[in-house]
């Protein structure tokens, strides 16, 4: 796996634990989580004693900036300038995942800032194999106060089978609509990826966000739908207010 999908399953599995943590207090279960290669499931909730049915798990990562697609020139621009400065420092066998900010999308990170970031990547010890390095907020601030505008974090990982230097978003983090629209949109994705909400409703959809969520924005949710029925067996969404139970 490179960075991001490795970077991925890490929030898969955290987004998983907080909202197994959250049935086993309602329910009195005692579930564990446990990563799978078992379609429709990202996750699966499984029981310690084996006395609860075993869940088969969706984790959604809500999309958090609706203008910005993929294919942001912007974010592509700081790909290939980052990539080919760590080319030019001697870099190999690196996969480079990052967590970009508003201003990355919408500006680009000027060209001090991508070459400040180069030299400090290929200035540390190169990842362990299998072992994900992260490069937090606070120390992207201490290596360049201005990365702090454009980057959140940055994960460096080691790809054993490639020589290659390969640098990708990891999404954006910004603040979601207060109506509640984000969590529709979360739900959706999944039920037009597995065929229908036929197809869903024995799954446990878990929805892990990076920005503010509140019951608010569930109540907003709620009150938009009115009394359409919600797909999937259970809907929890984890918030800065803890998991939150849609269904």
């Amino acid at each position: 796996m490179n960075a991001k999908e490795v970077e991925k399953k890490r929030r898969e599995i955290a987004e998983g634990e907080a909202a197994a943590h959250y049935l086993n207090q309602e329910l009195g279960t005692d579930y564990r989580v446990e990563p799978t290669d078992r379609e429709p499931a990202d996750v699966l909730f499984v029981s310690v004693s084996e006395e609860h049915p075993e869940r088969m798990v969706q984790i959604v990562t809500i999309p958090h900036d609706y203008e910005v697609r993929t294919d942001n020139q912007n974010l592509a621009r700081l790909n290939r300038d980052l990539a080919a400065q760590l080319k030019a420092k001697g870099v190999t066998h690196l996969s480079v995942g990052y967590t970009a900010l508003e201003a990355t999308p919408k500006t680009g990170m000027p060209k001090a800032q991508v070459e400040a970031l180069a030299e400090y990547i290929a200035a540390r010890p190169a990842p362990v194999t299998g072992e994900p390095t992260e490069i937090g907020y606070m120390e992207l601030l201490e290596v360049d106060p201005e990365l702090s505008i454009y980057l959140s974090n940055v994960v460096l990982f080691r790809d054993e089978q490639s020589a290659e230097v390969t640098v990708d978003s990891l999404g954006v983090a910004t603040e979601l609509p207060e109506d509640g629209s984000w969590i529709e949109e979360g739900i959706q994705l999944k039920i037009k990826k597995y065929g229908g909400a036929e197809a869903v409703k024995n799954l446990t959809l878990v929805i892990g966000v990076e920005a503010l969520v509140d019951r608010q924005q569930a109540n907003e949710f709620f009150a938009a739908r009115g009394d359409r029925a919600l797909p999937f067996r259970e809907i929890l969404i984890n918030s800065v207010e803890g998991t939150i139970r849609l269904k």
